[in-house]
């Protein structure tokens, strides 16, 4: 679905991500995982055409999604950056509303099927029961369930974001990534997601990119990439990585010295 033919993309023209190749497969739950400062975000911002790269491309079933027109490429990849700013006091339900707007008619006004749709999003979200709440009000996993949702009433077939669960709780951010594998799994989506949780990485995404200093280091499967050379040689650090018993995913332990 999507290849990424020798990319190089980056800011004020140093470039962050270094000369990159790698194919998405279409329905694949994919991690974007790596140390602060490896190009993640930069690889994702360039993905969801917010960032022209300085030299390669990037196809989506063949076309170069920079030659796409923006509206066109809006109905194919949804994208929810990392601490997204808000600053007005929405209600939930306006807020997930303006995720259909890339959808609506010339003259930019809601439909019943805009209304239905964004009925269908909370509930699968479970936002329905603070629809119409304060978005400033909300906790942090209730906001980033409400970002989701304004993503998922783009209605694209492949669905971007950027660190979805950071500075949430582990129970929000299960929650968050139960939601996620949900819509990957029953519902056709593809996925592709930045993530610092290795293990929350190796348990729901089915293939994982490992990034060190703007190039791939490893990719393949979460057991494939999830091995402690790797691991240790990317983070710096000392891992033990076991197998958990019940689903069959690979865990990374860190290692603790005073030394």
């Amino acid at each position: 679905m999507i290849q990424i033919n020798n990319l190089s993309c980056g800011y004020n023209k140093i470039s962050v991500v270094k000369n990159i190749s790698i194919d998405i497969k279409k329905g694949s739950f994919t991690g974007i995982i790596g140390k602060n400062g490896a190009g993640k975000t930069t690889l994702l911002k360039s993905l969801s055409g917010l960032l022209k790269p300085y030299a390669g491309n990037i196809l989506l079933n063949g076309i170069d999604i920079y030659k796409m027109k923006r509206n066109l490429l809006a109905e194919k990849l949804s994208f929810m950056p990392q601490n997204m700013p808000i600053d007005f006091p929405f209600s939930v339900k306006d807020f997930i509303m303006f995720g259909r707007f890339p959808l609506m008619n010339l003259f930019k006004y809601a439909t019943k099927r805009d209304y239905e749709k964004v009925e269908e999003i909370m509930d699968f979200t479970e936002t329905k029961n603070f629809a119409e709440r304060n978005i400033l009000e909300l906790s942090g996993g209730e906001r980033q369930k409400v970002l989701i949702a304004q993503t998922l009433a783009q209605e694209t077939d492949i669905i971007a974001f950027d660190e979805p669960t950071s500075h949430l709780d582990i129970g929000s951010q299960s929650a968050i990534f139960r939601l996620l594998r949900t819509l990957n799994l029953k519902h056709g989506k593809t996925i592709i997601t930045t993530i610092h949780d290795l293990n929350a990485a190796g348990e729901f995404c089915s293939d994982l990119i490992l990034m060190n200093n703007g190039i791939i280091f490893s990719s393949g499967t979460a057991t494939e990439v999830l091995n402690y050379k790797d691991i240790e040689t990317v983070y710096n650090t000392t891992v033990v990585v076991k197998t958990n018993p019940v689903s069959n995913k690979p865990v990374v332990i860190p290692v603790f010295s005073e030394k």
